[in-house]
């Protein structure tokens, strides 16, 4: 066939198909971007004019206005949650810690004042022991519990001394352990004391004394550390949660910034009267940075002023009953081992002044809900125990041990005022009265910072939330302008 053939129409069909075109990496990266470089251009372009910039004007505004209330709306729901933990898991702990730490001085006070009694225990003393030991047990599992409540909550999250949270529920737990481990052991020794009391043996006294002495050095010293602890978590926890939210305030503060600085380019573009909607949205950003403020400051002043008045009296009135428990069996130990009161009677001088400095802040501090007549009664039973106290002081200086056994126990002085017995029983009653009704006070300035935080999270996300269908509702006039 000649080479100068004409070519047929459809001679394409069966040649055959040609290598493709090789592509350089620039070719590559240029049909990848090409796309998107395009529309940023045109983006640019749009944002130079007029109504791009309203646009770009209105994103930012939304995005501040949700990012702001979101934040705070989420704060404010996170620091509720806190609060109600604290109010219902984080200070009961610290009240049972504090019960578990009287219960166990007011069981070794009574079964030791039994051996310098004539006879066994009363009827009304032996049901205060076994209710103490009881008290005791329980309020060790309470507190337990409580620690298992308290987790993943915010329970150590303001953690004395630096600890975190892990940290200071592994101590309570180990505290608790020991003093649940060392409580049947001191039982078991009082009981023994006691078999030998009634036997008349004298190993009985010995017995008691390594009773007491397990108790004083370990149970004691471990439920002290327990309830400071626990005291020290609850304050801890107060302050931060009344402290100021300024962070999430600050976003508030920014997106009224930002709304005015909106309005006045608007101004300035159009020449028009303030927008409407505009006005409508920073009345709705500044009414919620007045609430949230409000509520600020109501936790402030409840949960850091108030609650710091109200819990120094309820914690001196802790501290005294304790002492006073142990006044009383420092009298009966030295009474038991016919030794020198000098150790028992400075232990009296310092209780009385801190029974005395107790009442006096009660009183002062203790707000309306304290009783005037328990303060009272508190300051007389006092007075008769000190007295009675003076006179056993005498009789011990003198060797008159039977008299001073009888003054140990005497409901009725021979005066015709109470006893020792009788002063130190309305004394510790009045002291438990007062730290009920103060523990109350502490609580109401929890439940005020709470009430403070109510609504408030949901009334910020709904300011906000309208903020910006105000922003976009008073802006449409200006965007129908350019359609």
């Amino acid at each position: 066939m000649s080479s100068s053939a004409p070519q047929l129409d459809d001679e394409w069909l069966d040649a055959l198909e040609g290598a493709p075109q090789q592509r350089t990496p620039w070719q590559v990266v240029q049909d990848t971007f090409t796309g998107p470089a395009r529309w940023a251009r045109r983006i640019s372009v749009f944002a130079a004019t007029t109504p791009g910039q309203i646009i770009a004007m209105m994103l930012v505004l939304t995005l501040s206005l949700a990012a702001a209330g979101f934040s705070m709306s989420q704060s404010m729901a996170s620091r509720q949650r806190a609060l109600d933990t604290l109010i219902t898991s984080t200070e009961p702990m610290a009240n049972s810690a504090h019960l578990l730490y009287s219960s166990l001085s007011q069981a070794d006070t009574v079964s030791t004042t039994s051996f310098v009694q004539p006879g066994l225990l009363t009827q009304e003393q032996l049901g205060t022991y076994l209710a103490s030991i009881d008290r005791a047990a329980v309020t060790a599992g309470d507190i337990l519990e409580g620690t298992v409540a308290t987790v993943g909550s915010s329970f150590g999250s303001a953690a004395p001394s630096g600890q975190d949270a892990d940290a200071v529920r592994a101590e309570i737990s180990s505290l608790v352990t020991e003093i649940l481990r060392d409580l049947p052991m001191y039982t078991a020794i009082m009981e023994r004391a006691k078999v030998n009391q009634r036997m008349g043996n004298p190993v009985g006294i010995a017995y008691m004394t390594e009773a007491s002495s397990v108790m004083r050095e370990q149970m004691l010293k471990n439920a002290e550390d327990l309830s400071s602890l626990t005291q020290d978590e609850v304050a801890a926890e107060v302050q931060r949660l009344s402290s100021p939210q300024w962070v999430p305030l600050s976003g508030l503060v920014a997106a009224l910034v930002f709304l005015i600085i909106a309005q006045w380019w608007l101004w300035r573009a159009f020449r028009r009267r303030l927008n409407k909607g505009f006005i409508a949205a920073t009345a709705a950003i500044i009414v919620a940075i007045c609430w949230v403020g409000v509520s600020n400051f109501q936790s402030w002043q409840n949960g850091v002023v108030g609650f710091e008045r109200a819990a120094e009296p309820w914690q001196r009135l802790a501290d005294s009953r304790i002492d006073a428990q142990e006044s009383r069996t420092d009298e009966t130990l030295a009474l038991l081992s016919r030794q020198s009161v000098s150790r028992s009677s400075q232990s009296f001088e310092l209780t009385y002044l801190h029974v005395t400095q107790a009442l006096d802040a009660t009183e002062e501090l203790g707000g309306p809900t304290i009783s005037e007549a328990t303060v009272a009664s508190a300051r007389q039973a006092l007075e008769d125990w000190a007295s009675a106290h003076q006179e056993l002081v005498s009789a011990l200086s003198d060797g008159r041990f039977e008299h001073a056994i009888n003054l140990l126990n005497a409901t009725e002085g021979a005066d015709g005022r109470p006893g020792s017995a009788a002063a130190f029983r309305q004394l510790e009653d009045d002291l438990q009265e007062l730290i009920n009704q103060t523990r109350e006070n502490t609580r109401v300035h929890i439940n005020a910072s709470l009430d403070a935080t109510r609504l408030v999270s949901g009334a910020v996300a709904g300011l906000s939330a309208f903020a910006v269908v105000c922003i976009w509702i008073g802006i449409r006039r200006r965007l129908g302008e350019y359609m």
